[in-house]
Parts: structure tokens; C-alpha cells; sequence
């Protein structure tokens, strides 16, 4: 019984170490080549396995790549549940940005494939956003209104207000090969995040009238 456990714990070891190997190879390819243009062979290139090992976890390419979307869309659906009540739009706002920014320095190839994915309308990724996404962003509406009734803040669109901030902050993956040009550099550091965060949230703290 215990020797059975332990098989049995072991081939979930493997499992989990394996299936984790490919979906981060498969999300660097897919950021890399683009969408269409990845193949399976390619994503089991680079991960020195044979291309059987990945269709044994995954039947098909498309399979693969939601499974990648699936862990993007999770991280990025939980950046957006930050704005607590209670803390005020200052405060929220500031560590938004932060934590944005944060996510393109690190997790750059999973911005580029989920903008990837909506710029071509995935199904996967559009019926995600309308199951989960819509009711959370009603909800950061909410607290945002609140605070402009508070007067805390000025009165602004919320979806703007989101919109922008995305666009802000998810630029700094999502097209961080022009970044670089324009700060003429061959890779960003981490003092060019820290100072994206200081301009940005500048930027929105007064864009929605909140001091300094």
C-alpha cells in the first residue's frame, strides 16, 4: 500500500514538473513566433522533450495554448481585484500601478500572448473575460464611485480610468522592444520600472485629482 503511494506520488511529481516545463516553454514560443505561427515541434524543441510528451498532456495546439491562457488570465483577473474600500483611491491606485508594472518586468511573455490573443479575438480568452472579468470590474467600479461621492477623488469614468492604466502599464511588456529603442537600451533594468511607476502614477494620481 505505502510502495503504491509512493508510485503514485512520484508519477504526480512528474506530471506536475513536466506539464509546468511545458506550458512556460510553450508561453515564451508563443510570445515569441506569434500565435499562429507556433507549432507543437517548435514548443517541444526548445523544451528538449519529444513531441509526444507534449501531445500527451495536450491533444492539440489549441488545447496547449488555452491551458496557457488559462494561467495568464487567472494572474491578470487577480491584479484587478486590488481596490479595497477602505484604503482609499490614493493608495490603491499607487500599488495598481506598482504591482502592473511589476507583472510586465516579470511575466512578460505572458502579457505579449494575452495581448496576442485579443488583438485575434480568441474565443478561449473572450468567453473568459465576459464569465469572470465583467462582474469584477462592476465591482472596482463601485469602490471608484465611492470615492468620487466621497469626495476623495474626481469624478471620472471607471472603464476609462482602467483602460488607461493598462495601457500605461502593460506597454512596458507588451511593446518593451520599442521602450527600448526609445530609451536607448538593449534591455531594460529595473530602475527604468521604478521610475515608469513614479511617471504613470503621477500621471493618474492627478488625472483624477488626488494630492500628492
Amino acid at each position: 500500500m505505502e510502495e503504491k503511494r509512493a508510485k503514485d506520488q512520484l508519477k504526480a511529481h512528474i506530471r506536475a514538473q513536466n506539464q509546468e516545463l511545458i506550458l512556460s516553454t510553450a508561453e515564451r514560443v508563443f510570445a515569441r513566433q506569434g500565435l499562429a505561427k507556433t507549432t507543437t515541434q517548435m514548443i517541444a524543441n526548445e523544451a528538449g522533450l519529444p513531441k509526444a510528451n507534449i501531445h500527451y498532456y495536450y491533444r492539440s495546439k489549441k488545447d496547449l495554448l488555452e491551458a496557457v491562457l488559462g494561467n495568464i488570465l487567472q494572474l491578470w483577473l487577480e491584479s484587478v481585484s486590488c481596490f479595497v474600500l477602505e484604503d482609499g483611491p490614493k493608495a490603491c491606485l499607487t500599488r495598481y500601478i506598482s504591482e502592473k508594472i511589476d507583472q510586465s518586468r516579470i511575466n512578460t511573455n505572458a502579457s505579449k500572448v494575452f495581448a496576442m490573443a485579443l488583438i485575434g479575438e480568441e474565443p478561449f480568452v473572450l468567453d473568459y473575460l465576459n464569465a469572470h472579468f465583467v462582474a469584477e470590474l462592476a465591482r472596482e467600479k463601485q469602490t471608484i464611485e465611492t470615492w468620487i461621492k466621497q469626495g476623495k477623488m474626481k469624478s471620472v469614468s471607471a472603464e476609462h480610468l482602467f483602460i488607461s492604466l493598462w495601457a500605461l502599464t502593460q506597454t512596458y511588456a507588451d511593446f518593451d522592444a520599442q521602450i527600448k529603442i526609445v530609451l536607448n537600451k538593449s534591455e531594460l533594468e529595473e530602475e527604468d520600472y521604478e521610475q515608469a511607476k513614479v511617471f504613470v502614477t503621477n500621471m493618474i494620481l492627478s488625472s483624477c485629482g488626488i494630492a500628492d
